[in-house]
């Protein structure tokens, strides 16, 4: 079958205060893919809509997704890809760092013929959007990613954003290469993790404990952290704190402090003035082999080869 959108009685979503974006007036010399970096300073939006799909993807910091009234905070290493017509907000958070990899397109960027019936090669294309083309009670709020894929996926978009800026020969065709890899490294993420791994923010009594449980470790990764101390600061029973953990983040506590460790070390290691000696003590770790061991887990690669390979972006 072919791929249409419902589009929404626009005259209605106005009257509503729900602005509309389009692709004619977003996306300019002809190419139906728009790439953009965007940080704190670029403040909050009220509810909104595109005719386009919409990927993000948090690469530091951290703020609050709003999409059909529900909110979800969005995390470092966290990504959505969105369909278009879905109604969603942005709220920064106060004294909250950000940065934001952005990759907004048409179906028709991944394949000229989606909007007609296709045929069984231009399936192959449908597939790499259909998990993200559904009903607005199915739509997949968010996907965290992890490890290998965390650090593909970063710099498939990084690499994406140079291109879209140089705009060199055959630039279009090494985009649609890289959204279509960036696409199948989600799909496969999403197909493993199910619709319930993500931090939601709703009304629920033990939701709030937990993240605060969770900023905790953002803001202390650095110094021993035991289960025991969150439990106490929650006043949670093991068992209890360690249930409520995984529904919330979708990970158990451990995992999520050992992956949380890895991201922040993936960043230091783009500093030439530490060691991966010194990295290893300044994200909490107290022994060098058995961070490198985890480092690999998560990375599948060593914290010396990344260090030596890794790919920085330029601010």
């Amino acid at each position: 079958m072919a791929i249409h959108w419902l589009a929404p009685d626009i005259a209605e979503c106005t009257r509503r205060g729900i602005a509309y974006f389009t692709s004619e007036l977003e996306m300019t010399n002809g190419l139906p893919c728009k790439m953009y970096r965007i940080t704190e300073k670029f403040g909050s939006l009220s509810d909104h809509m595109h005719d386009y799909l919409q990927i993000w993807y948090v690469s530091k910091g951290e703020f609050i997704h709003t999409l059909y009234g529900q909110k979800y905070r969005m995390v470092q290493g966290n990504i959505f890809v969105l369909p278009p017509y879905s109604v969603h907000r942005v709220e920064m958070i106060p004294g909250k760092e950000l940065e934001v990899l952005g990759c907004e397109f048409m179906p028709a960027f991944i394949n000229e013929r989606l909007n007609e019936t296709p045929t069984e090669a231009q399936l192959f294309d449908l597939s790499f959007i259909k998990s993200f083309v559904t009903t607005e009670d199915n739509v997949p709020f968010k996907i965290t990613l992890t490890g290998s894929s965390d650090l593909a996926v970063k710099e498939l978009l990084t690499e994406m954003l140079a291109e879209y800026g140089s705009r060199g020969p055959f630039f279009d065709i090494l985009l649609k290469a890289n959204l279509l890899k960036l696409l199948a490294i989600v799909n496969r993420e999403y197909a493993e993790q199910g619709k319930h791994t993500s931090i939601t923010v709703g009304s629920d009594q033990y939701r709030e404990p937990i993240l605060e449980s969770v900023q905790y470790i953002h803001d202390h990764y650095d110094q021993p952290l035991w289960l025991e101390n969150l439990c106490a600061r929650t006043m949670m029973s093991r068992t209890n704190f360690c249930r409520r953990f995984k529904e919330v983040t979708g990970r158990t506590f451990s995992q999520y402090l050992a992956n949380y460790r890895i991201r922040m070390a993936m960043r230091l290691l783009t500093e030439p003035e530490l060691t991966v000696t010194d990295v290893c003590f300044k994200v909490g770790f107290n022994e060098l082999p058995y961070f490198c061991r985890i480092f690999k887990k998560y990375t599948g690669t060593t914290p010396a080869y990344y260090k030596k390979n890794a790919f920085k972006t330029v601010d």
